[in-house]
This record gives C-alpha cells, structure tokens and sequence, in this order.
C-alpha cells in the first residue's frame, strides 16, 4: 500500500518533538518528514500530498498558495486565533492545538478522501466531455430556462457557432430563428412530466436542411429537483423507412432496450440488452425467461397497466445473470400507431447496480458508529420509525451510561478510551444478542427489544453489565454503568415519551450514586413534572420580586455578632414544602443560576454596605458560591463589579464555597479565590469534614475560616469519635491561622464543649434561626 507523504512545517524542535511524541508513527497509511521553517525552500514540494502548517509564516503560505488545496493549518484556540481569519486567505483545512493523534489522523483521512473524491470527479468529468465529444450525434445540456449550457463539437459543426457564443442562449438565437419556440415547449413538458421525450425534428445548419430524431430527458439532482434537460440528436436524413430508423436508433442507445407485442413476445432488442441479460439472441423470449418465473405475474399485471391505460411506468426490480445479481431500472412505455392502438410496449432497463450499492453504503455508515460497529443515534431512530412506529408492540427500553469514563480518557487518553468503548461494545452483543444496541454518544448506550421480554431477564441482562464492569476485566476496573429502563407498549405510549422515561431512570440511578440500574416508575415522572414546572416558574420569580434573602447570624462564643450568612428564600406558596437546596439545583442545571446568583451578590453587598457604613466593629455579609458560579470564566471580574456598582468595602463580605466545589478544577480556581482574598474578602470553606478534607490541598487554600459541617457538631454529645474529630478540625484550622465557623449549634451543651475546644465562632438556632433583613435591623443591629 503506498503512503502519503506528509511534511510538517515547524517553527522551533519543541514542536517537532510534540508532534512525534504522538505517535505519529502508528498512522500506517502516512509517512511523515519534518522541515523547519527557516530552512523552507519551494523545491519539491510537488512530492509531498499534504503539507502541515506549524506555525502561520505569511511569507511562506504565499509561495505555497498555489498548493493550498493540500495545506494544512494549525490554529492555536488558547491564542485566541480564529480559523474564519484564514479562511477569507482560501485555506479550508485546519488542526487545532494541542493536537491528538486522532484529529490528525481523521483530518489526513478526511483530506485525502476528499482529494481523491476531487480527482475522480475531475476524471469524469473529462470522460464526459471525451464522450460528448465523440458520439457521433449531436449532445447538449439546457439549463431550465431552455438555455445551452453544453453542447458537442457535432452540435457546434451543425450550428456553425463556437461554444462561447452559444453558451446561455436559447434555440432562437443558435439556429438563427429557424425553430425555437416548439423546442422550448418539448423542454417544458419534459421538466413538467418528469419523462424521457423522443421525436423527429427538422433542423437546417451549416450541414443543409438535416432530419434528426432527438431524444430529451429531465435532468434532476440528487433532491429530485429539476435542473434543466439533456439532449441527443440523431442525423436520421438517410433513413427511408421507419423500421430501419428504428433499429439505428435502438441499437445505438447506451442502455439496454427491447419491444414486445400485447401478448408479452421480446419481437426487438438491442445490444446492451443481451449483454445485460446475459441471454443468446433467440426466436422467441418472454420477459419471464431472463427475469425468472416467479415474476410471470407481476409483469402481466405491469403490462397490462401500460397498455390499458396508455402511460409510462418505472420499476426496480433484482435481475439474476450469470455475473451475478443485478440492480435494474426498468422504464415501459406504450408503442402507439397512428390510429391511437397500443400495438405494443418499449422497455429500457439501466443497470444501477452500483449506484445502489454505494446509497446502500452510504446509508450503513449514516447509520452506523464507526467506532463499535454498532447502530449510531440515526440508526437508532430509524430502527424506531421502521420497525417500532408501525405496528402495536411491547418493548423495553435500557439507557446505559458509562460513569467516570471521562476520568479514563483524561487519564488514560482517548485511544485507550476507544478500546474500552470498542470492547465494550462486543460485550454488549454476547449479553443482548436479542435486542437492538446503538451507541448514541461518547459513553452512552441504548438497547431495545421488541415483544414480550420478562423483568428477569432484563435484570439479568443488567446485572452481567454491571459484572463485567465490576473488575472481571482489568480494562474495565476503574469503570462503572448506570442503567435507567423502561418498558411500554408503542400502541398505548408514544416512542418519544418511553425515550423520555428511560432517560429519567438513567439519570436516578446516577442520583443514587451510580453502578446500578433502575426501572422507570410513575414518581420519576412526577419528580421532572415537578422540576419543569419550578423552572418555568423561576424564571418570572425575579420580575415577581419573589426571592428574598434571609441571614443566619454568626456570633463569637460570648454572642458577639461577627458575621451574616445570606440564605435565599422563595416566596411562591406552590413550592413551600420543596428544600431550597433543590430549587437551587434546578437553577444550576439552567441559565437561571447566573441571573438569581448576581440578584444575591448585589443584594447581600449591598446590605453589608449599609449595615457597616458607620459600624466600627464591622460584620462580614457572606454568599455561598455554586460550582456553576465558580466555573464562569468571567467570575472574579463580575465579583469585582458588583463591588464596585454597590460601593461596598470588600473586607466587609465574604465568600463560601464547598470543597466538591473547589476542588472540581482546583488550579484554577484556586487562582481565582487567591485574587478576591488578595482584595480584602474573606473566604471560608464550606461543610469542612464531608468531603475530602486532604491536608495537602488545605495548606495550599487561600483561605480565612473553616466552618465545620453541623452533622460532626450533631455528633459530639453521644459521640467521643465525634469530639476528637472536630477538636482536631479545630486544631488544625488553628495551626493554620484559619478561624473555625462551628454550624448547627443548638444546645447550651454545644456551646460549652466548643468553647472548651477554643472554637472561634458560632452558627446556630441556639443563638439565632436565618431571618429577615428586618428583622435583622431591628433586633441585632
């Protein structure tokens, strides 16, 4: 197999080593050479297929613009460069950076596709014009309007006019007025009727006054939509019966054709018919005979409708021969004397076979994953329509969703995770060899089976997945599924609500902490029901004046106020018995986190602004922060307005945030919460205890409090267990310089054994439940 050179044009030997690191080796159809840029010379570059473009050099791509079919670019997106910069230059093909083996290797495959498919266009379209050129009839192409867009040198010696002259005019203009307006007519009925249309006609040139039989078809494309008509036309000035015109005519056709009489007797045929048929000119033969037995009937009944009722009719039909099957379109048209009897009827048949295996082919890959093999979301929506939609039936649906898979391929890198998808996907064929697989996304799978299938079966079905992800493969170790199924009947439920169903079952048992399945019951639908109808209603909530802030005093061990949490309350009476903390994720998982989370910022700022404008022992307003909040690359800088649009004094407000928050992209955030303390705010870390409290990450944290999770609080007075681990939080905190924030104190007996351990402050119903701005105002302040 012959490789396709590849240059790679490189600025500096770090990007050489990059680029071989990958493994470019493993790419068997490429061989890959290296130039740097400084060394570049335009010599031989014919030799290589495809260049790659390392680093943009202005000087460079304009001597390699007249190759710029084969170039491709390396845009780097974390330079903010922009492909669209490039594409007004006439490049077309781009590697983003960093690269991956992968998009090289799919954006060469893609190129060389691509170039092969432009040379082989370029091929035919020369062997067009090589035929055009040399049949010995006059040939053209019409645009819808009756206008020439092609025409043979036969048609241009007959015409007496070059192609540049005749190009876009009508028939009036080419034979200088002498016909016209009838040919115009024969182009519209051809358009219209969607039919082939063969007549004689008259038409005088430079060769004299020449009688032609010319035959039309519509030209359509690949939407079935009309583009114009193509045109052949036959000198038959010489022949003196119609018989003999006839056989010319037919035996000159370049496909197959024959004639048969009423009673179904083949009576002419030409050529390419007993090529195409495989059969030996004989006497006598019936459409039956090469076509086989079992289509006697049906071709009577085709036959039957042609001749009684005068009309042309197209079939497909398979045709056997001894090279094997053939794919045939067959055209019958009645054959008509001048009395208006049907004396018989005229069959073409072109051979489509190929054309019909590469739509075969092309429909396989839309429908196909092309990296298991199995069904892709289009084939699993066509197996939906054509087999699910068109009848009454049971089935059962299983959505399965590999969990942590993006840890594997971000450890492990997307090829290891390929294979892990590929294996998987074998697995899945031996487990459920009975029902429909498809892979719809990166780690997500949906299985279906049609008709009576038990709940033991499925659940044993289930339960082999969940094992072979459980550690009986190495590869599998570190992977675990969620299974969400569901069962229905597609006479009594819609496809598209079962999906639904599937999806919400899938997505509880990742709710309930993944590696296992659950079945689809009437709650799991009353709970999206209840979530649709919150978020529809969340987003009037602001314009309502709805939300209100509510602040949890925290006190000194001597019941000092030192700070304020701000707590978001809903005042809508419908979702009174709904948590907060439910309400709030729902907000997360929309855009409606970005517009209630500013609501709260400026809201609670601008309290701390008016509660410590004369205060002299100034109390810190804190906002808790959601990992969507956080994520935003815009975060510090929307922090920074806000303070500035409520002239608050940022050692006066505070900011929480949970360690599953933090620690979702540590470094980075990291970053940001180092410059908002580097302003003055203070930064406490939520929940401390629950999560994963690692000391290596603590010491790195720019943090002010620690406030330990009410659950560890709970446990002290039954709990010694209790007691030393937040003695230890404490100390910890401490030896830190961090103040500790104790949470859900409620007894006296709390109190004193937190005192006693020199905790710093206190949050807690023993000294204050969350209350109203007011109340705050009045009562506290």
């Amino acid at each position: 197999m012959n490789k396709s050179k590849v240059l790679i044009l490189h600025e500096n030997i770090k990007s050489k080593i990059e680029l071989e690191e990958l493994g470019l080796h493993l790419l068997k159809k490429y061989k890959f050479e290296f130039l740097d840029m400084n060394n570049f010379s335009e010599n031989n570059l014919e030799e290589y297929d495809f260049i790659i473009f390392d680093s943009y050099e202005n000087n460079i791509f304009e001597i390699l613009k007249k190759n710029i079919h084969k170039i491709i670019l390396s845009v780097n997106i974390s330079r903010e460069e922009r492909p669209s910069d490039y594409i007004k230059r006439g490049i077309s093909n781009f590697l983003l950076k960093p690269y991956s083996l992968k998009e090289i290797r799919l954006v060469l495959d893609k190129l060389k596709e691509s170039t092969f498919i432009k040379s082989e266009a370029e091929e035919n379209r020369l062997k067009f014009y090589t035929l055009m050129d040399n049949i010995p009839y006059m040939a053209w192409f019409k645009n819808k309007n009756s206008q020439y867009m092609t025409v043979n040198n036969e048609f241009k010696e007959h015409c007496g006019k070059e192609f540049d002259i005749i190009k876009g005019r009508d028939d009036e203009f080419v034979w200088d007025g002498m016909i016209g307006e009838n040919c115009k007519e024969y182009d519209l009925k051809v358009m219209t009727e969607r039919k082939q249309l063969v007549f004689n006609e008259v038409i005088p040139g430079k060769k004299g006054y020449k009688q032609f039989n010319i035959y039309k078809v519509p030209v359509v494309d690949t939407n079935d939509n009309v583009l114009g008509t193509m045109g052949i036309a036959k000198d038959i000035t010489d022949l003196k019966n119609k018989d003999v015109k006839f056989d010319i005519l037919l035996e000159n056709m370049p496909f197959a054709v024959f004639t048969k009489n009423r009673v179904g007797d083949i009576i002419q045929s030409n050529k390419p018919f007993y090529d195409l048929a495989g059969q030996n000119k004989v006497l006598t033969l019936k459409e039956e005979d090469f076509l086989g037995a079992e289509h006697k009937e049906s071709i009577n009944i085709e036959d039957n409708d042609v001749i009684l009722h005068k009309k042309n009719i197209s079939l497909v039909r398979t045709l056997k021969t001894k090279n094997g099957e053939k794919i045939v379109e067959t055209f019958k048209s009645p054959i008509i004397d001048i009395s208006g009897e049907v004396i018989g009827i005229v069959c073409t048949m072109r051979d489509v076979t190929e054309m019909k295996n590469q739509e075969a082919r092309i429909k396989k890959m839309a429908y196909t994953d092309s990296l298991t093999g199995l069904s892709n979301r289009r084939g699993l929506y066509n197996f939906i329509e054509s087999e699910l939609l068109i009848k009454e039936d049971d089935i059962t649906i299983m959505f399965l969703d590999l969990d942590n898979f993006k840890n594997l391929n971000d450890n492990f890198g997307h090829q290891h995770g390929d294979e892990i998808l590929i294996e998987f996907g074998e697995d899945l064929k031996k487990i459920c060899k009975d029902g429909f697989i498809s892979r719809i996304g990166g780690d997500e799978f949906v299985i279906v089976w049609k008709g009576k299938t038990t709940k033991d079966t499925i659940i044993e079905n289930a339960d082999k997945i969940v094992d072979i992800l459980a550690g009986k493969k190495i590869k599998f170790t570190k992977l675990s599924a969620s299974i969400g199924i569901v069962t229905g009947n597609t006479g009594e439920e819609n496809v598209d609500d079962l999906l639904i169903k599937g999806d919400l079952a899938l997505y509880k048992a990742k709710n309930q902490g993944k590696n296992q399945y659950v079945f689809y019951n009437k709650d799991l639908d009353k709970k999206r029901c209840l979530n649709e109808d919150i978020e529809q209603d969340l987003r009037n909530a602001l314009e309502k004046d709805e939300f209100e802030l509510y602040y949890q005093p925290q006190y000194c061990c001597d019941k000092n106020l030192v700070g304020l949490e701000a707590l978001l309350r809903w005042n809508n009476d419908k979702y009174r018995t709904v948590p907060i903390i439910d309400i709030i994720n729902i907000m997360e998982k929309s855009v409606l986190i970005d517009e209630v989370g500013d609501f709260i910022i400026k809201s609670a700022f601008k309290f701390s602004k008016d509660i410590n404008e004369n205060r002299k022992d100034k109390v810190i307003v804190s906002v808790n922060i959601s990992a969507v909040q956080i994520m935003k690359y815009n975060f510090v800088r929307n922090i920074k307005n806000i303070i500035v649009s409520t002239s608050v004094s940022p050692d006066c407000i505070g900011i929480e945030i949970t360690e599953t928050v933090l620690l979702q992209n540590i470094e980075e955030n990291m970053l940001k919460i180092q410059e908002l303390k580097e302003l003055g705010i203070k930064i406490s870390l939520d929940d401390f205890g629950t999560g994963y409290s690692a000391f290596n990450y603590l010491v790195k944290l720019p943090l002010t409090n620690l406030k330990i999770d009410k659950s560890f609080v709970f446990g002290m007075k039954d709990s010694e267990e209790y007691r030393t681990l937040v003695k230890l939080c404490i100390d910890t905190a401490h030896a830190l310089n961090l103040k500790i924030v104790a949470e859900g104190v409620e007894t006296i007996e709390d109190l004193n054994i937190l005192k006693s351990m020199k905790a710093d402050y206190i949050q807690g119903y023993l000294f204050s439940k969350p209350i109203s701005k007011q109340e705050i105002l009045d009562k506290i302040l």
